[in-house]
Order: structure tokens, then C-alpha cells, then sequence
């Protein structure tokens, strides 16, 4: 069924084509469609959910937090079996506080990585001095289940294993079902970085039987940036009594304290929660997982095929591209340089990302937040009309 939509101007002649269900007004401020991997735009409907102020211990606040919890367990399948915990802080504070709590000090982590986000857990483990070992697949392969069978029986001191969901580097998915049926027949605790893909994909928390998986207020479930959530199961959480390495990112901690008063130990985000929950009752009148991911694949299609239909390259097979973000190569022209597409994009209403050092040359644009199909179209036409003005003629790969 076909998402109702409203297009909604600014006065500085930006344009929104808004889902009915996420808006009721205008947007509190002119300002370009963020089509980057994070922050994503918002609907107006959220960040108006953000100017009112309550004190952290007022039903209000409890309440709050409370429906945020129980949502999240309820589009994951984690009810009874597994807790949500919030954090205030980035993807990567979750990240922290995961691997710090739940790999314990004769534990030892087993990390894969093909892209920045993989490396994130890398440096995180080295950071708080968690052992641990890595293998690393190209950007834009995903792995197999038998590489991870192999390193794992390389090291039986191997009692964890970490990975990233989708890689918003380049937009690769890995494949997560998979690699959790070795964890279980191996029998090693699994933990997830799905800071990306939560809220747009189905992730079961009975099925794939993780530990701890991390997400992320600002990604697929639309909300601020500046908290984290981690999913935990219950009976693993309770293992990591006196792991906590950090005092604020000690996941036993807060979530004894949120069990015992339904808040937080220290002062919580209000605003953010706020918005938070607003977010999730979007979610909810979406259509929850399936339709979120459904707007995105159909923004995501539109957006690949029409890059290509100019003469782009993709960097990754549609096998295995996550419909989040697509990334693609440089045109092979001298009058080409991403700072003059950024800005030529930005003066029309659209802002995008360069590549990261995963795959160098590379650019990205992504489909998430309060984009549409409708918004993708028009940002393709404001790539073709600023390519015409820098003179770029040639759009095939340029040469690494």
C-alpha cells in the first residue's frame, strides 16, 4: 500500500515530501534533506516532542522510558527472554559498554570487520584492553559462515564474537542469521553492532539468541541522536555483575537501578526521550519494521537505479546492499571533486556524504530518516543539475 505524503516547503525554497503518519505541520526550521547514514532528518512531529522540560523523576519521565523499553523488546521478539537498556551517548558508548561488561577478564572477543564500523569494535577493544582477535573481509564482501568457523576453532580461547550488522561505510549487509547459528552450535555468546539496522529490519532476539546487541536512537528508528540502547539477555546481563570497566557505561548498573525506580542513575537525556518516544509511536503508525524497511528499499531503489542510469558505478552488488545507504564511485572526470558536490548539493537542499576510508573514491547517499521515493527523485535531479555545472561529463569509476 502506498506511503500518503505531503510536500512541505520552507522559505528558503527547500521541499519535504513527508509521510501523512510522521507530520502534522511544517518543519520547525528551513534547512536541507540529510540524506547521510546519521544524523538523519527528522519529522517535525518529533522534534516538537523535544521543548518541554521535565524534572528526570516525574511520572512523565518514568512512563517515558518505560513504553521506549517495551517497544523495543516488542519489535525484536526479546520480551521475557532479554531487556532494553538506554544509555546517554552515541552508538558507540553502547558498543563500549557491551564489550566492557560482557566480555569478563578470562573471556576473549573474536572481532570481524569489513568496513570503519568493524575497526570502531577494534579500537574499542584495544582501548578498554579486551582480549581479543579479528579477521578481516574486503568492503564490499560480506563474510561466511565458515570463516567464522575457522577462526573460531583456530582459538578455543575464543568465548565472544562481535559484528557489525550493516556497515554504513559502504552499506553492506552481513549476514547476522548465519553467523549466530555457528555462535550457537559452537556455543559462544554473540554480540551485535546493529546501531544501523535497528527499526528497519526484523532482528528476533529468541532466534538469533544474542547476548547484547547495540542500537541507536538515530537511525532506523528516527529519533535525536545522543542515546544508545542495548537489548541484552537477561540471563547473560546478569553475568556481568563487576565487569563494568567505565562507571556511566556499567550496563548491570543502570539496568538494576532502572528495574528497581524506572530511571536512570544519573541525569537521564529528558528532551531526547521525549523525542524518543514520539518516534516510536511514528514507528508504530508506519506500519513498524516491515513498512520502515519497505520506504526505504523503495527510496534506495530509485536512488541506485537512477545513478546508474546517469553512468555511476555501485560499489556493491545489490546482493548484498543494505537498502540504508549506496555508495558509489567517483566519475572519472578531471572537473569532478566531492567538495564542489557537497556544496552544489547542499545550495539545492540536499546534504551527502564523502566515502570513508573503507573505500576510498567513493561517495554516499542515504535513504533513511524522513525521505521518500519522491524526496530521492529530486535529489537526483539536483546531482545531475550540479554535475551540469561543474562541468562533469564523464561518470564512470574513477581510478583508485
Amino acid at each position: 500500500m502506498p506511503v500518503a505524503l505531503r510536500q512541505v516547503h520552507g522559505p528558503l525554497g527547500y521541499a519535504w515530501n513527508l509521510p501523512e503518519a510522521a507530520m502534522t505541520e511544517t518543519p520547525i526550521e528551513d534547512e536541507p534533506l540529510m540524506l547521510t547514514p546519521g544524523p538523519s532528518t527528522l519529522s517535525a512531529r518529533v522534534k516538537r516532542a523535544m521543548l518541554h522540560d521535565y524534572a528526570s523523576g516525574e511520572e512523565k519521565m518514568v512512563s517515558t522510558i518505560a513504553f521506549c523499553r517495551d517497544y523495543l523488546l516488542d519489535i525484536c521478539n526479546g520480551k521475557g527472554s532479554h531487556t532494553a537498556i538506554p544509555l546517554v551517548g552515541s552508538g558507540t558508548s553502547g558498543v563500549e559498554a557491551v564489550i566492557g561488561g560482557f566480555v569478563p577478564e578470562n573471556g576473549k572477543l573474536l572481532i570481524h570487520t569489513n568496513g570503519i564500523y568493524g575497526d570502531r569494535l577494534l579500537e574499542v577493544a584495544r582501548r578498554i584492553r579486551t582480549p581479543h582477535a579479528s579477521f578481516r573481509t574486503a568492503p564490499y564482501t560480506p563474510p561466511t559462515a565458515q570463516q567464522f568457523e575457522e577462526a573460531l576453532r583456530a582459538d578455543p580461547a575464543i568465548t565472544h564474537v562481535m559484528v557489525v550488522h550493516c556497515e554504513t561505510s559502504t552499506g553492506i549487509m552481513n549476514p547476522l542469521a548465519e553467523i549466530a547459528a555457528v555462535c550457537r552450535r559452537m556455543g559462544k555468546s554473540l554480540l551485535v553492532d546493529a546501531v544501523a539496522s535497528f527499526g528497519a529490519f526484523e532482528i528476533d532476539a529468541r532466534a538469533l539468541a544474542f547476548d547484547a546487541l547495540v542500537c541507536s536512537a538515530n537511525k532506523g528508528l528516527q529519533a535525536p541522536p545522543g542515546l544508545a540502547w542495548v537489548v541484552a539477555k537477561r540471563a547473560a546481563l546478569e553475568e556481568t555483575k563487576g565487569n563494568g570497566h567505565s562507571l556511566t557505561l556499567d550496563l548491570w548498573d543502570q539496568h538494576q537501578h532502572l528495574e528497581r525506580t524506572g530511571q536512570f542513575r544519573f541525569t537521564p537525556a529528558t528532551h531526547l526521550l521525549l523525542a524518543m518516544a514520539e518516534a516510536l509511536r511514528e514507528h508504530a503508525e508506519e506500519g513498524g519494521v516491515p513498512a520502515r524497511q519497505a520506504r526505504y528499499r523503495a527510496s534506495w531503489r530509485r536512488l541506485v537505479d537512477g545513478m546508474r542510469q546517469m553512468g555511476f558505478s555501485t560499489l556493491l552488488d545489490d546482493a548484498v546492499a543494505s537498502p540504508i545507504v549506496a555508495t558509489f564511485h567517483d566519475p572519472d572526470d578531471p572537473a569532478y571533486a566531492f567538495s564542489k558536490l557537497y556544496l552544489g548539493m547542499k545550495q539545492r537542499g540536499f546534504v551527502i556524504f564523502p566515502g570513508r576510508l573503507a573505500a576510498a573514491n567513493t561517495f554516499r547517499i542515504a535513504c533513511i530518516g524522513v525521505v521518500t521515493e519522491a524526496d530521492i527523485g529530486r535529489a537526483l535531479d539536483a546531482l545531475a543539475e550540479t554535475l551540469a555545472e561543474m562541468g562533469v561529463r564523464r561518470m564512470g569509476r574513477a581510478a583508485a
